[in-house]
């Protein structure tokens, strides 16, 4: 059914008129909820008031406590005996004229002296000695509860120790009258229809201000009573006075002397605030309410017109028509009308969005795939690199067993080359797995980069891996704060890189040169180039060119990404450059410069040949720890094996060696804990001798990895398959 159709300014109409109702009962509730905060109001100042009325009590009790600790002080009590203190005090009561007396009791709680009564006299009994036992028992000030005297009077008494050398000797009081409670509250000015009692910590009344003398003595009305037991140490409510009165009532007790004060406001105070709000609010909101009615007829009126013309507006967009906006007043229906004049543009700038994003997307998809491919590359030729050595390993183990030593020695050189090649390609895949995640730790010193370049060429040189090629060099001395053997690294992955490229005949040229503030070096290669997108991307993972079937250049991909990773590290940057394909390619690495240093002239001394050593192996794979054992024997050294950790924490027991090369990954007890034992126990089991040098062999080669061994106790770490001359170095230095 279709609704029944009303105009917008039948509708405000009815929303005015909806809305008096609920700001009627509105208003209503809020001049009840305002009556009570007046209510509210009155008891929090009713509670104020009693707050600085019981601080006014407090200061009175406190200022002759003070009078009546300072007489305690007085020497006459030790030197002049009784008699002059009796006439030094009473001079004090006469000064006072809310003191009855100054009384003196001994350490067991005797009178002694009383100045009401002639000094050698009969003194009366004490009227109230619980506050006396209070001093003796805690040696601190009392204040006593209100009591009749042998004269029929009300009194009350402050008691303070008289100590003399860490020991309480007496206990000296003065006896107050109510009557200066009384003028205490007097001076506070409080409205002569209040009422304000005063009650002590027996909430015995002591003053106040209506009928003071015939109430003294007297308990708290019940009401007030009820409250006191209920709130504690403050609070507020209606009860009645003794007179019958109702009456607002507040009290507070002193936390210091447990005094209470009370006080009755007439409701009228209260009330006639709270009338003349409910007049001034009420009367406010019915004025509001009249307005609002006038004000939404006159509203509906002004958005009426413009609304329409809004809607007119909208048609002519959806035609795509110039658009009229109505001239109004309301910033709301002139954003409506912008709105509408900007969604055409919005419309058109949507359109070339989304076409934007679908480029982006074809960017992103063809981005994704090709490091897909790149992936799956890197895969084939890792499987490629590893199944080439792995198969001459293979095929020289079986040489290994030929009748003729030739072969023999044949295959332990192939097998050697190719564990090596293994390990290189291992190293190279670590290094740049720790290089893009920031794993590596420099370990900075000066460094000539020229001198590092001409280290790295004869080394190859030396190794007989330039072939036919020719090496030029162009060095020009620059220092840099580097890593040593980093760049190193860097250094033999480009001219690798270069090796790689460039065919039989072809030049490498290698420049160190310093540029402004840069160190720069060139490894220039007239081998077969790259296009210029390659060259763009030549330094991101796994990217290569296009290889032959049969991967004749061999290598992972993940050279010259280390190489960035780590130029970068030391504060530089890495750059590859080539004309085309087969016009060669220049890498350049530029690192910060710093100033020559003072170099130092250091004396070399003479190597001495390695002595023989006492050896521990403890290895779990049996191949692994009997070629160790045999190569070391051959080496002249003494060596012993165990297959597990128990084993070995038993030779080390049974004989300590001087070296100990532990597997960490054994059985029952891995090498961690060995190397933990082995610390603990040394001195207490192994008799005093020396510590055996602990070194771990291991395949986890992360500074995580290098961080626990050396926790564990370990003194080196070397990363399987350890080199047999880096062995023999260790061996030689320890």
């Amino acid at each position: 059914m279709t609704p029944r159709k009303v105009a917008l300014r039948s509708r405000l109409s009815y929303l005015a008129a909806a809305a008096f109702l609920p700001l009627a009962l509105m208003s209503g509730v809020g001049l009840l909820a305002l009556v009570h905060q007046q209510r509210s109001q009155a008891e929090r100042a009713g509670i104020e008031i009693t707050r600085a009325l019981s601080t006014a009590v407090d200061a009175e009790l406190n200022r002759s406590l003070a009078v009546l600790e300072a007489i305690g002080t007085a020497t006459v009590l030790d030197n002049g005996g009784l008699a002059r203190y009796h006439d030094l005090v009473s001079r004090v009561v006469a000064t006072r004229p809310q003191w009855r007396a100054v009384i003196l009791h001994d350490a067991r709680g005797r009178m002694i002296l009383n100045t009401a009564y002639p000094l050698g006299g009969a003194l009366p009994q004490t009227a109230e000695s619980e506050s006396i036992q209070i001093v003796l028992r805690k040696r601190h000030p009392a204040i006593g509860t209100l009591a009749r005297g042998e004269q029929g009077g009300y009194n009350f008494a402050l008691r303070v120790p008289v100590m003399r050398k860490g020991e309480l000797r007496y206990v000296l009081s003065a006896v107050l009258t109510p009557q200066g409670i009384r003028e205490v509250i007097d001076r506070q000015r409080v409205p002569s229809d209040w009422v304000v009692s005063v009650f002590d910590a027996g909430d015995q009344r002591v003053a106040r201000t209506r009928q003071h003398e015939e109430f003294l003595g007297g308990q708290p009305v019940p009401g007030l009573k009820a409250l006191m037991v209920e709130r504690g140490s403050e609070g507020a409510a209606l009860t009645a006075t003794l007179e019958g009165q109702i009456t607002y009532t507040a009290f507070t007790r002193s936390p210091v002397t447990g005094w209470t004060v009370a006080i009755g406001i007439p409701p009228s105070y209260v009330d006639a605030g709270a009338r003349g709000s409910l007049l001034v609010y009420g009367g406010g909101i019915l004025l509001s309410i009249g307005l609002a009615a006038l004000a939404a007829l006159l509203v509906a009126r002004g958005i009426a017109r413009p609304m329409a013309e809004l809607g007119n507006a909208a048609r002519s967009l959806g035609r795509r028509e110039p658009l009229k906006l109505p001239d109004t007043p309301i910033s709301e229906i002139r954003q409506v009308g912008d709105s509408l004049a900007l969604a055409a543009d919005e419309r058109a700038r949507g359109e070339a969005e989304r076409d934007e994003l679908l480029a982006r997307e074809r960017q992103a998809r063809a981005i994704a795939e090709e490091a897909n491919r790149s992936k799956d590359e890197f895969l084939a030729m890792l499987g490629h690199e590893l199944r080439n050595p792995l198969g001459a390993i293979a095929n020289a183990a079986q040489l290994l067993g030929a009748p003729d030593e030739e072969s023999r020695a044949h295959a332990r050189a192939v097998i050697n080359r190719q564990v090596q090649h293994l390990g290189r390609m291992t190293d190279d895949l670590l290094d740049a797995a720790r290089a893009m995640t920031g794993k590596i730790v420099l370990q900075r010193q000066p460094l000539d980069l020229a001198e590092a370049a001409a280290r790295a060429l004869a080394t190859i040189r030396a190794a007989g891996r330039t072939g036919q090629r020719r090496l030029a060099q162009q060095l020009e001395p620059v220092w840099i704060d580097a890593d040593p053997t980093r760049i190193e690294q860097i250094l033999g992955n480009l001219l690798g890189n270069a090796l790689k490229f460039t065919p039989e005949g072809g030049t490498i040229t290698v420049t160190v040169a310093r540029e402004g503030d840069d160190a720069v070096l060139h490894v220039a290669d007239t081998g077969i180039g790259m296009p210029a997108e390659l060259a763009a991307r030549a330094f991101e993972p796994f990217v290569q060119g296009e290889r032959p079937l049969d991967r004749s250049y061999g290598g992972l991909g993940i050279g010259l990404t280390v190489v960035r990773r780590l130029a970068e590290l030391h504060g530089g940057s890495a750059a590859a450059r080539s004309e085309g394909p087969g016009r060669g390619s220049v890498l350049t690495v530029r690192l910060p410069a710093i100033h020559a240093p003072r170099m130092s002239r250091v004396g070399a001394g003479g190597k001495t040949a390695a002595a023989a050593r006492d050896i521990l192996v403890v290895e779990d794979n049996e191949d692994a720890r009997e070629t160790l054992r045999r190569m070391l024997e051959l080496q002249g050294h003494r060596v012993r094996v165990a297959a597990d950790g128990p084993s070995g924490l038993e030779a080390v027991r049974a004989a300590a060696p001087e070296i100990a090369l532990i597997d960490v990954g054994l059985p029952k007890m891995d090498g961690y804990e060995l190397a933990r034992r082995i610390r603990e126990e040394f001195g207490a089991s192994l008799g005093g001798a020396r510590r055996p040098y602990l070194v771990a062999i291991t395949g986890y080669g992360l500074p995580e990895d290098r961080n626990r061994t050396r926790e564990a106790g370990f003194d080196l770490h070397l990363v399987k398959p350890v080199d047999a001359a880096t062995l023999a170095d260790v061996l030689e230095r320890r």
